[in-house]
């Protein structure tokens, strides 16, 4: 495991990261979405919330920032090199080669969550409420349908059709020539009945057209011709490893991404061994894992024509605060084989008569708080909270809105939402009350909800969620701002799988330190 850069404090008191030389890593000052290559080779275009950084290929060097309105952002190039068109709640134009975007059409709201370009002048979006092919010259719909709402996994352009999934057991294909019909894509080894660990997590493709389906189980598979399976693998992984983050592919394998930075791969044909070589030859593991340098959430698998080092990987630093882009030589990583498995299917109960007597969920749950919303607490009741109670909120909602109680913490639910009093210092130096929102769910079998970072602001005074548009109100940028110096009051045990705090978040005694700075200077104020 590589060592953190150093932290390094100027004589100004501003906090810097001491970056990489490397042409290998470039830091970024959010997390990463995803990856993409331009089709001329040049540029890498990596979505982060609310903006898109492009970077050139080889250097890893931003080439330029471009903000936008979703905190989502997802990515498909134009038919002309450098055009971008950009997916999230609206639909936008742009370019690789400016910052400026332009919005397109009008009502596709929840129809271009992710957009993949399938011909030259024809669109797909994918949304929460349905499918869309848009006609670019036209800027209107070439077909629409809408759904109830749902979440997208995936959504990749093959060969002028569109694959997407929708977290179910079943990928779906649309061909512009024949939208009326959709195609069925999806593992043989797939039940009879709706199984919520078979359903499609991830898509991808290979540098050599094959479709890749990845499912919550680990389950994988990858097209050959005219769309069919041509390959299944079922890795043996826990419940919580075993959710896929992202996938692709070149013409030997199939490459999986997971959690805590595990890589797989899996054969998708043996090499044909050089003539008189055949009693000599060795095949290929079907099935191998590593753990990489660093924990990832997305990746961009590059042709042959890119080098050793064509594994593209994005991932979080600092805690998430931050963001890493990094290469890797798959040829070079230290690989272990896999041990095959096997999907148990599950066939579909039988109907039970309407009268009979269902079992019901004790699943403890909290469905009214009555309190003041987040944003009229007072800085002084955080900074001067009992440790004995806890602050409780919802985990739903606009944030700024849901009450909040104080409550002891033997009384907190697993899926309640607690705010931990912290103070911070912004990396320009400023310290500042904060609050940790420190989400739950009482699904032991699922990844934790992820922190969200609350500070008093200065332009107005009061509460404001640590997200990019919010920071850009303020008049800061990201690079003011993260990462933080943390330090937490206390951290309670209590119900509910949540996302581990950090032992060296937990520090009363600077929690106090700060408190007092912030008071002395006056940098910070509040009523």
């Amino acid at each position: 495991m590589a060592r953190q850069a150093p932290i390094k404090r100027s004589s100004t008191g501003q906090r810097t990261i001491a970056g990489s030389k490397s042409a290998d890593v470039a830091n970024l000052d959010d997390r990463p979405l995803s990856i993409h290559i331009t089709r001329d080779g040049k540029h890498l275009v990596v979505p982060l919330p609310y903006e898109l950084w492009v970077l050139g290929v080889s250097s890893f060097e931003v080439v330029r920032a471009i903000e936008c309105a979703n905190p989502e952002p997802s990515v498909s190039e134009g038919a002309k090199d450098g055009q971008l068109w950009i997916g999230g709640h609206h639909l936008y134009f742009g370019s690789v080669f400016s910052t400026a975007l332009t919005k397109v059409g009008s009502k596709l709201g929840d129809f271009v969550d992710r957009v993949a370009l399938v011909r030259p002048n024809v669109l797909c979006g994918v949304g929460a409420t349905g499918e869309i092919l848009f006609d670019i010259d036209k800027e209107a719909p070439l077909h629409r349908r809408k759904v109830s709402e749902r979440t997208v996994t995936g959504l990749v352009n093959l060969d002028g059709r569109a694959l997407w999934a929708d977290g179910s057991a079943t990928a779906w294909l649309i061909d512009p020539d024949r939208p009326s019909g959709y195609t069925q894509l999806k593992l043989r080894a797939t039940s009879p009945t709706d199984v919520d660990a078979e359903g499609i997590a991830a898509l991808g493709t290979t540098t050599t057209g094959r479709a890749i389906l990845c499912a919550r189980d680990g389950a994988v598979a990858w097209t050959g011709k005219h769309l069919r399976v041509d390959g299944e693998r079922f890795p043996r992984l826990a419940a919580r490893q075993a959710a896929p983050l992202a996938c692709g592919g070149d013409e030997r394998h199939v490459y999986v991404l997971r959690p805590k930075g595990l890589l797989q791969r899996f054969l998708i044909e043996q090499p044909k061994p050089q003539p008189g070589e055949e009693d000599s030859f060795v095949p290929l593991p079907e099935a191998e894992e590593t753990r990489l340098q660093w924990p990832a959430t997305c990746m961009l698998v590059l042709g042959t024509g890119h080098g050793g080092a064509r594994i593209v990987l994005g991932g979080p630093q600092a805690e998430g605060m931050l963001g890493r882009l990094w290469r890797v030589d798959p040829d070079a990583l230290t690989w272990q084989k896999i041990a095959p498995g096997k999907r148990t299917l599950v066939e579909p109960r039988p109907a039970e008569p309407e009268e009979a007597n269902k079992r019901p969920d004790f699943t403890p749950t909290r469905s009214k708080l009555t309190g003041a919303p987040i944003s009229a607490l007072k800085v002084d009741a955080v900074l001067g909270a009992d440790a004995s109670q806890v602050f409780v909120t919802h985990g739903h909602g606009t944030l700024l809105e849901r009450p909040v109680v104080r409550r002891l913490a033997s009384d907190v639910l697993p899926g309640d939402a607690l705010l931990l009093p912290a103070m911070v210092r912004f990396r320009e130096g400023t310290a500042r009350p904060a609050l940790v929102l420190w989400p739950g769910t009482p699904d032991a079998t699922r990844e934790p909800p992820p922190l969200r970072w609350l500070a008093w602001a200065d332009n107005p005074r009061g509460w404001i969620e640590l997200v990019t548009p919010e920071i850009r109100k303020q008049g800061w940028s990201r690079a003011d701002v993260f990462p933080l110096q943390v330090a937490v009051a206390a951290a309670p045990t209590v119900a509910g799988n949540r996302e581990p705090i950090p032992d060296k978040w937990v520090d009363p005694e600077l929690f106090a330190a700060l408190a007092r700075e912030c008071k002395k200077l006056l940098k910070v104020l509040w009523e």
